[in-house]
């Protein structure tokens, strides 16, 4: 079974260009949680979301230690435009699990950013 190479082409195209398309509105929909609050952190159902950047910084880690979390599962996360995101409550539970491979410095930084609307962290709930 043979199929036509202009066939081909366009349904390529068309699957490209609506890909494209779910990608812009992806992108819509970041921006807009981001201005919803004011300091242009990201918040998805109320949960404060960290990009690879900010909690590499945070923890004081690596690239690579960063992506063996990911890579082995023990940090859940999720990829929005290329940029994965990780959960408050997943890194916190990160924390509490595999604190012995974090410095306690960067650990109580993390935790003390780590507010909820009410003023706790979330590690004391």
């Amino acid at each position: 079974m043979e199929i036509d190479t202009e066939i081909f082409e366009n349904f390529v195209k068309t699957v490209t260009d609506k890909l494209t398309r779910q990608e812009q509105m992806i992108q819509i929909l970041v921006d807009d949680l981001k201005d919803r609050n004011k300091d242009g952190k990201l918040y998805i159902r109320g949960e404060r979301m960290y990009d690879s950047i900010e909690l590499r910084k945070m923890l004081r880690m690596g690239k690579r230690t960063l992506q063996r979390y990911r890579s082995s599962g023990r940090l859940p996360y999720m990829k929005l435009q290329r940029t994965c995101y990780y959960r408050e409550s997943d890194v916190v539970k990160l924390l509490e699990e595999e604190g012995k491979y974090f410095d306690q410095k960067s650990k109580d930084r993390f935790l003390a950013s780590a507010k909820t609307k009410s003023g706790d962290t979330i590690a004391n709930r």
